[in-house]
């Protein structure tokens, strides 16, 4: 099925001899794509020149504007139907055409050597993956075309598969799939021991040497295929850090589906802080004053957090991938913390970046700087 990529341009045209002017009935919609609404989200009418016999329309931005893609650490396919209704008209307003379809909308993008978008089931553009032991990865599989079969392989073993057939609703276009299925909710092998009814524990030496015997399983390949296709084959490299904290980053890639990287190296956060200053006068009336007044006074002070982020050693591939992290207008970082996962927006602040190849460079290997996406004093109002 074809699709949208809403951040590059669509068209949708009609062509009919002796046609004057044209309309568009753009309806915009979630749920099942056989639920159309009952009135149009848009309706455009367009006049075509003497001379000429098709009328284009350019729909993505507005299909965009009722397009919100978030994250909240849950991992749910986020689309949108658009239904295009198209009537030709002649110079008396008799309509002498039309024509319908109904496609899925992305918050994706296509370079500018695609022009369309790539018609594939898996939803990034790398096919080897560097992901943290005892964590899960999830890989986003469009559903909407060949019915996609998922494999998960360790050591030349089949660890899990999924099936997926075409599905009518528009949150079931994308699915997130892990060796657990598309629906886990946990990362590590702690969070499902406790989501799997365990109860709240005092953490101590002896129950993290447990936990870092378990993990949750791991993979070295991955295989998808569907009907009629050839099979794709990932490599998956589980990597283990004992020195730093690695920070997991998910961002919309160019597909429009959420990706998640691995920043495994060192992080340094800082804060900056801006404010206004006044000089007061502390002088009472009795023409003494209290040397524990300020003199110098500062307000309307705000702060914003920043963090600088190591990938690590990685393959060449995710050049493309820091180079859609940085393309990606939502990201965002998972902190681990006593309760849980926090998942905070942040935005990147590197501007620029220089491709390292192992040729060139040896090893590849980035540090990128990122501001968090908020104040640090809670000022919404």
């Amino acid at each position: 099925m074809a699709r949208i990529n809403t951040r590059s341009p669509y068209w949708v045209n009609i062509n009919e001899v002796g046609i004057s002017y044209a309309i568009l009935k753009l309806y915009v919609y979630t749920g099942n794509s056989s639920n159309v609404p009952t009135e149009p989200t848009y309706q455009i009418r367009k006049s075509v020149l003497s001379g000429q016999e098709t009328a284009y329309f350019e729909v993505s931005e507005l299909v965009r504007d009722e397009l919100d893609t978030v994250f909240d650490g849950d991992y749910n396919g986020q689309a949108v139907w658009v239904r295009m209704e198209t009537f030709g008209y002649d110079v008396d307003g008799d309509e002498i055409g039309n024509d319908t379809n109904t496609i899925i909308a992305f918050d994706g993008y296509n370079y500018f050597e695609e022009q369309n978008a790539d018609e594939n089931n898996i939803m990034i553009t790398n096919r080897e993956l560097f992901v943290l032991e005892d964590n899960t990865f999830r890989l986003p599989i469009y559903t909407g075309l060949n019915a996609p079969t998922v494999v998960f392989y360790k050591d030349g073993e089949i660890i899990a598969s999924e099936t997926f057939s075409y599905d009518q609703d528009s949150s079931n276009q994308i699915k997130y799939v892990s060796i657990y299925g598309d629906t886990v909710n946990w990362d590590t092998f702690e969070e499902r021991v406790l989501e799997d009814g365990g109860v709240d524990f005092e953490n101590s030496v002896c129950l993290q040497s447990f936990f870092n015997n378990y993990s949750i399983g791991a993979v070295d390949k991955i295989e998808v295929s569907g009907s009629g296709q050839k099979i794709q084959t990932i490599k998956v490299n589980v990597l283990e850090e004992c020195k730093y904290e690695p920070k997991k980053v998910t961002f919309i890639n160019k597909f429009g589906a959420l990706q998640d990287m691995y920043f495994f190296k060192k992080a340094v956060e800082k804060m900056t802080v801006k404010k206004e200053s006044y000089k007061a006068n502390i002088l009472n009336a009795n023409k003494t004053y209290s040397i524990s007044s300020h003199t110098n006074r500062d307000f309307n002070i705000t702060a914003k957090e920043s963090i600088t982020m190591s990938s690590g050693f990685l393959s060449e591939e995710y050049n493309e991938v820091f180079k859609q992290m940085m393309l990606s207008e939502k990201v965002w970082v998972t902190n681990i913390i006593e309760t849980g996962e926090q998942v905070l927006p942040i935005n990147v602040k590197t501007s620029n970046i220089t491709y390292k190849t192992s040729l060139n460079d040896r090893l590849v290997d980035y540090t990128f700087d990122f501001d968090y996406s908020f104040n640090v004093i809670n000022n919404i109002r």
